[in-house]
């Protein structure tokens, strides 16, 4: 019930800062701001959440600290990266929405229920007194978590880079020659390993399921709704009569980083 009130309070927060940055980017019919907001939510969230222990007069355990820390330093990175991107070229997923109000609020609580749900584990696990010792999936949750955010972060700067040199077209170098999405399997994995780190801070059975929606709901947005479907839609558009992009994805790995296969 403690953790399900206070979830409740994260959602009070969550929510009413989407509705006012919309309201803002509405009027200024922008988006650029959107990344940043997502970015600023995670914080106010997790800090709130770090608070709870506070209340209950108990010191933060290792793995209140090491999880809420790695949801902290993701965001910053990513919210960062992607807020420069938005402020340099602008962000197509909005073009045609940001001069609708309604349509563009869905965008907006959509990035409220990914705040909340993604971080699921973490926020719950700081809800509750933390006192189970650290055991082994805690330290391969928290090393899958480095992966991924190590390969989050190189897949970025990697094509980043690519851009700047004045490269068109699709990219399939570096991480992406083993990998047509080397971000969103560093994006799914490191929700992951949070999230089997999280679960050994939690009483119940029914809190551990709760918690299992974080991964379950990463992995299928990611894969089948707003992450590979819209990208692949787009460059399908723009490649889709390029014999070398259809002998790219035809060879590379959709989302495990693995060697291509031979022509």
């Amino acid at each position: 019930g403690n953790a399900v009130s206070r979830v409740g309070q994260l959602a009070a927060i969550d929510f009413p800062v989407q509705v006012t940055a919309w309201a803002l980017a509405s009027t200024l019919k922008t988006e650029r701001f959107y990344d940043m907001t997502g970015s600023l939510t995670y914080w106010a969230l997790i800090l709130r959440a770090r608070a709870f222990a506070g209340e209950d007069g108990a010191p933060l355990s290792v793995r209140q600290q090491v999880c809420s820390l790695c949801v902290l330093i993701w965001s910053f990175r990513l919210g960062s990266f992607l807020a420069v991107r938005a402020w340099k070229y602008g962000d197509s997923r909005f073009e045609k929405v940001k001069h609708k109000p309604g349509p563009f609020l869905v965008y907006w609580l959509i990035q409220g229920i990914w705040c909340l749900i993604t971080a699921l584990p973490v926020y719950m696990q700081l809800a509750l007194k933390d006192d189970t010792p650290l055991r082994a999936t805690d330290f391969i949750g928290w090393a899958g978590w480095a992966c991924g955010f190590l390969m989050e972060v190189t897949a970025d700067m990697q094509k980043s880079a690519w851009r700047s040199a004045g490269n068109t077209g699709f990219m399939c170098s570096g991480l992406f020659k083993y990998s047509q999405h080397p971000n969103y399997f560093g994006e799914m994995l490191l929700w992951s390993s949070l999230c089997l780190s999280s679960m050994n801070g939690l009483r119940t059975q029914w809190e551990r399921l709760a918690a299992a929606a974080s991964p379950t709901f990463v992995v299928c947005l990611i894969r089948f709704v707003s992450g590979v479907p819209l990208l692949r839609k787009a460059n399908k558009k723009k490649y889709g009569s390029d014999p070398a992009y259809l002998n790219y994805v035809a060879r590379t790995s959709l989302l495990l980083p693995w060697f291509p296969k031979q022509a």
